[in-house]
């Protein structure tokens, strides 16, 4: 059966609806890998497992950089239902590189491609999970905007942060723990991610699994931990008597692997290598440096621009070694130096195979050998019985020289969080009190009432919680309009508000809806399907439950119905909130349904600009809270005790001044699935530079890599 055909090529193609992808102006191969490698900082980054061995493998791996420029032009009306599986995919003027479209992946949220690269006969397939371009979308509160503001799932954090508990990651969409601006400090466990990054140093003391790791600093394993790929524009240490398992090690600086049972498949260093201790062991090292090592372990090959020291106490060892500098060895198998060569070992070990020594060769007197080769000198003659070599005083050795890429800066992009842009896009703003404390919010979006300044207060009754347009003492002195919030009791008020501490919430539920606060706010014991907006800072209470609207179903947050699909047995209706009011910018149509508006999917957001000048913007979530939505803060995060969040995790750093950093404690669960149909947890409405022009600010190629490894 005769495969489909997909041909791409690099120009802009509109009104072409029955194209899969669009065409793409040719390229010559060496024109875009400059190009990527020069601009697609992200693309490269360390979860590229990528072993630079072969040509097949390089190749293959700057077809996944020409992919990626193409997909990030595709329109953004581009759908994975537009898209046929299993595709072949043509790269006009990319020799050796072939691709296929294998379909979505298992979340039905990214596109999968299969890419080979060829050369001499040898392949290298990888599997690539792209984004498709997003398309801007207009919010339906307030006008505000929804466009690709660049907040991604997983955990994001700028500032130096330091992690003691246990990261927790589920879910079928691959996330990150990326640190920016700072640095990371890992002492608990992380599972279930595709990479951690930091722009700074990046230290783990516990055990972690994860795709990779990367870092514009050192990178420093004291703990166990497995990844694909360590990545590091300083230096990479493995150290302590754990166990690290490492595919590939890439440095610009010096790599250690000290003690215990460290191994990697494959390190590439701009500097000195060095393997001591215990069983720690690589099975390929390629330097620009020198080479240093004294293990018990054993390594299949190892090519050094500088001098090679290969100590093992494995009485033999097929080892190839090829140094511009001197070796000195106990045992291997094929030794090629432009260098001296000199036998460290004991009866018996040596050279295997061939040596090949542009310099002298040297021996102890413990009985080592040679098996064959050809050096310019020796260090006596006549040769002892056990070394066979040819002296040529004119040899000459050809050694290609490593040459290590450098690796690319780590720089994700870090979106703006202002609570200030998105007011328009609020129901309930919370501006002060009266001099009774009676709360004075403006009132918008809120089927059935007039937008507005109306307080809340007590009904005629004394019960709480009401809405009116005037009052007297802390009773309303004209008809109440609408029971906002149920508190612990009927008599007991769900808001409070002091000059030193600001808001606090507490009672047992309120309408679903966007609530802002001008300042700080605490949000207390409660079930709280509302995105809590603060202009200041957020802390939560232990055990509190938190769920943006879009996150549960459109009866509860729309209908005032249960839902017990998401843990909600009761509506707000049974707590005497009318279902005929709701959140109009959240819900339409008849019956009121929920729209998908980008602000839905918010739970918490801290910080603000005024005048230019960013205050508050901390979050503090307490013990044993269940998060179900994305906690956007816009200075720190630190979480405490068992915690859950379904959604994303951002701190934004944005007060240069303040001092501190993120923090977390205890354990932590993210979850990247679960909600509703309307719920998504990375439209999140643009604050700053927005910009719904996808057509002539297409995405770029540096963010649409989600994952790549072996096929």
């Amino acid at each position: 059966m005769r495969q489909n055909q997909i041909s791409l090529k690099y120009t802009e193609q509109r009104g072409a609806a029955t194209l899969l992808f669009i065409i793409m102006a040719a390229f010559a191969l060496m024109a875009v890998t400059a190009r990527v490698l020069n601009a697609v900082s992200s693309a490269q980054k360390s979860f590229y497992t990528e072993h630079i061995a072969t040509q097949a493998e390089l190749t293959a791996w700057n077809g996944v950089n020409v992919l990626a420029a193409a997909v990030a032009t595709l329109p953004t009306t581009t759908t994975l239902e537009s898209l046929t599986p299993n595709s072949i995919v043509t790269l006009s003027n990319v020799p050796g590189v072939s691709a296929l479209y294998v379909g979505p992946d298992e979340s039905n949220t990214y596109a999968v491609f299969q890419v080979t690269g060829s050369s001499a006969g040898a392949n290298s397939v990888l599997k690539v999970v792209y984004s498709l371009p997003i398309a801007a979308q207009v919010g339906t509160g307030g006008g505000s905007s929804s466009s690709i503001s660049g907040f991604v799932n997983g955990m994001t954090l700028r500032g130096n942060t330091t992690l003691q508990g246990n990261v927790t990651y589920t879910g079928s969409v691959p996330t990150n723990l990326s640190v920016v601006g700072g640095s990371l400090t890992l002492s608990g466990s992380v599972s279930g991610l595709n990479e951690v990054c930091a722009t700074g140093d990046v230290t783990v003391n516990s055990a972690i699994s994860v795709n990779a790791i990367c870092a514009n600093g050192n990178v420093v394993l004291n703990g166990a931990a497995s990844a694909s790929s360590i990545s590091a524009i300083g230096s990479v240490t493995l150290s302590g008597g754990a166990a690290s398992t490492i595919g590939t090690i890439n440095s610009n600086s010096t790599v250690t692997l000290s003690g215990g049972s460290a191994s990697a498949d494959t390190i590439n260093s701009t500097g000195n290598v060095s393997v001591s201790g215990g069983s720690a062991t690589a099975s390929i090292i390629n330097t620009q440096g020198n080479i240093n090592w004294k293990s018990s372990g054993t390594a299949t090959l190892l090519n050094a621009n500088g001098t090679v020291t290969y100590s093992t106490s494995a009485f033999s060892a097929m080892t190839n070694i090829n140094s511009i500098g001197d070796v000195s060895l106990s045992t291997a198998q094929n030794v090629s130096t432009k260098g001296s060569a000199f036998l460290t070992g004991y009866y018996g070990q040596g050279i295997g195979g061939i040596l090949n020594s542009q310099g002298k060769l040297s021996w102890n007197s413990n009985g080592n050998k040679v098996n064959s080769g050809t050096v310019r000198s020796v260090q006596s003659t006549p040769l002892p019985l056990s070394i066979n070599v040819n002296i040529n005083s004119g040899h000459t050795v050809s050694i290609t020289p490593v040459t290590v890429n450098a690796i690319p800066i780590y720089n994700p992009n870090t979106p703006t969080v202002d609570a200030n842009a998105l007011k328009a896009s609020a129901n309930f703003l919370f501006n002060g009190v009266d001099s009774n404390n009676n709360p004075i919010v403006e009132v918008q979006n809120i089927s059935g009432i007039s937008n507005g300044n109306y307080f809340i207060a007590k009904n005629s009754s004394g019960l709480s919680n009401y809405l009116c347009a005037s009052v007297s003492g802390t009773n309303c002195s004209s008809s109440t309009l609408m029971k906002v919030c149920q508190g612990y009791s009927d008599r007991n008020s769900c808001f409070s508000y002091s000059n030193s501490s600001g808001w606090a919430i507490n009672g047992t539920t309120m309408l679903p809806s966007v609530l802002w606060f001008n300042g700080n706010v605490t949000v207390g014991n409660g079930t709280w399907v509302n995105a809590v907006l603060a202009s200041g800072n957020v802390t939560t209470s232990g055990s509190t439950k938190m769920y943006a609207p879009n996150y549960v179903s459109s009866g509860y947050t729309c209908q005032g119905a249960a839902d017990t699909t998401h843990g909600l047995s009761t509506g707000v209706s049974s707590h005497g909130i009318s279902s005929a009011n709701y959140a109009t910018q959240l819900c339409s149509g008849s019956p009121p349904t929920l729209n998908g508006a980008a602000i839905g999917n918010i739970a918490i957001l801290a910080g603000s600009y005024n005048s230019g000048v960013f205050s508050g913007g901390n979050i503090a979530l307490g013990a044993s809270n269940n998060i179900y939505g994305s906690v956007l803060a816009g200075q720190y995060l630190s979480t405490s005790g068992s915690t859950t969040v379904s959604g994303l995790l951002f701190s934004g750093g944005q007060n240069s001044s303040a001092t501190g950093g993120n923090s977390q404690s205890g354990s932590t669960t993210i979850t990247t699935t679960g909600g509703s149909a309307s719920y998504d947890s990375v439209n999140i409405p643009c604050m700053a530079n927005c910009s719904n022009d996808t057509t002539t600010n297409p995405p770029s190629s540096t963010n649409n890599i989600i994952w790549v490894g072996p096929a």
